[in-house]
């Protein structure tokens, strides 16, 4: 029995996502921008320490079963095995469970007795390790959703409602003149209403696609697909260890090696430039079930039309947002406050960075889709210790430049193994011409004109304000134009794979 189509067009998805992403990223960025305003400098940099270390955790007690749900259950879908859905579900939430309760139990006895953070009660670094756990427990039931076909609940939830809610919790820690804690306490104060629905639309859908003719449980292809998702996930969930790690890890550094001061200001152009993962995101949430499908059924040539589209389409939405970061980065910056300015130099290097990790597509997807988790994992480990490594030579040296130049060059180094991988040993390079086309409306369109204003008319918000508006209108209508060429069109009509 097939799963009845419901699903909307690939690229309505692809839509919806980056517009709940591109929402959930200005709300994200106004909450660092209220915080750190509000906090000041030195208080913002423990802020964000802690922030750090609750991202670690949430995401290394996923333990890979969210990306592991996305891929099994999509697959099942696609072959019609709607049956194995529940128990893959329940496969995946036992040991998460017990690997939170652990982290929970773990972080009390350690904060109770070794670790004291400025401005921050042990209370409160409790509390937080046992909303992590919540976190976790919400990617999980987000991934089932997503290998279901529904792209909507990940980002209404994660895109939208989390950071509506966090800016709502914030502002009245703002407003009540609350220091470190309360803010960190408003910070986590959505995210269990969150896991509740997020619980409630999983359950919704697995109960919609159980097949109305049970048949006969065959507990040996229960053991064998339960120990085939954990060969996977396991993998995956080292890889995602590390991935958070990798994200993460810069910002410590400094906080250890430099300063809080200098940590705040670091982490706030990091998140800056994060800004344009709901790009990377959303392709990712849209493309993921797509690719495995495919594979699945052994169709490489969709793979590699799905694979050009959507890295043309990254290209084409995200370089404009580093070239404008990369000149103007001072004025960005000064939004932050007092002692944030910086952090221009910074934001200039990695902005160059991640537009060449971009320019390669979906390439950590394809990987993953593919099954191939265990080379993730290798990949990702060599750049977590090139991270560190080079943070360690670089940061006493350069401070908050030494970070960025550090992780430059992992980024770069990171995206060229995987896309040798996916290109070389897979096989799957991208089909179409739209990449290029791409490449050179951002440069001719965005990057020439962008620098130009700046080289002859300076830097200033009124600069900048009135280069943007002008650019933005000849891009556009631009893109508009060549749509066709660009491979949008093309994008819109195709339908989920995975339900064909």
């Amino acid at each position: 029995m097939s799963f009845p189509d419901r699903s909307p067009g690939l690229g309505v998805s692809a839509v919806v996502n980056l517009t709940a992403g591109a929402a959930g990223a200005l709300i994200n960025l106004l909450i660092a921008v209220v915080v750190a305003r509000h906090l000041g400098v030195a208080a913002a940099g423990t802020y964000f320490l802690v922030v750090a270390a609750f991202m670690i955790t949430a995401n290394v007690f996923e333990l890979g079963a969210d990306t592991g749900l996305v891929r099994f259950v999509s697959a099942a879908r696609a072959v019609g095995r709607l049956e194995d859905v529940p128990g893959l579900l329940r496969t995946a939430l036992r040991p998460v469970l017990v690997g939170c309760t652990l982290s929970i139990v773990t972080t009390a006895i350690v904060v109770s007795v070794v670790v004291e953070v400025d401005g921050v009660s042990p209370w409160m670094l409790m509390a937080a390790s046992a909303v992590a756990g919540a976190l976790s427990l919400t990617a999980l039931f987000l991934g089932a959703t997503r290998g279901l076909g529904d792209t909507f609940a990940y980002p209404v939830l994660l895109n939208l409602v989390l950071p509506v809610g966090r800016l709502a919790a914030i502002s009245v820690a703002v407003l009540a003149g609350w220091g470190v804690s309360g803010v960190l306490a408003s910070w986590l104060t959505p995210i269990p209403l969150i896991l509740v629905l997020a619980a409630a639309i999983s359950w919704r859908l697995v109960r919609r696609a159980a097949p109305s003719r049970r048949r006969e449980p065959d507990h040996d292809h229960q053991r064998a697909l339960s120990g085939s998702f954990w060969r996977f996930s396991a993998a995956r969930g080292v890889s995602a260890a590390v991935e958070i790690l990798l994200e993460w890890v810069d910002v410590l550094l400094v906080g250890a090696l430099a300063s809080p001061a200098d940590a705040a200001v670091y982490g706030v152009v990091t998140r800056c430039l994060r800004a344009s993962e709901v790009v990377q995101q959303a392709a990712r949430i849209v493309v993921g079930p797509q690719i495995s499908a495919a594979l699945a059924r052994g169709d490489a040539e969709h793979v590699r039309e799905v694979y050009g589209l959507i890295s043309a389409t990254m290209i084409w939405l995200t370089w404009p947002f580093f070239i404008v970061l990369a000149v103007f980065g001072d004025q960005v910056m000064r939004v932050f406050g007092p002692g944030f300015s910086d952090g221009a130099i910074p934001m200039a290097v990695l902005a160059g960075a991640m537009a060449l990790a971009t320019a390669a597509g979906a390439v950590q997807t394809i990987l993953l889709m593919g099954g191939r988790s265990t080379w993730q994992l290798a990949d990702k480990t060599v750049a977590l210790a090139l991270n560190v490594a080079l943070g360690l030579l670089f940061i006493p040296w350069w401070g908050i430049s030494g970070a960025a130049i550090a992780w430059a060059v992992t980024i770069v180094a990171d995206t060229a193994i995987a896309l040798w991988q996916v290109q070389v040993i897979m096989g799957l390079r991208p089909s179409g011409g739209h990449l290029r086309l791409a490449v050179v409306q951002s440069l001719l369109l965005v990057a020439v004109p962008i620098l130009t204003s700046r080289l002859l008319f300076g830097s200033s918000p009124m600069v900048l304000a009135g280069t943007v508006s002008a650019v933005a209108v000849v891009y556009v209508i631009t893109g508009w134009k060549t749509r066709h060429a660009l491979g949008f069109t093309r994008l819109l009509a195709i339908r989920s794979f995975a339900t064909h």
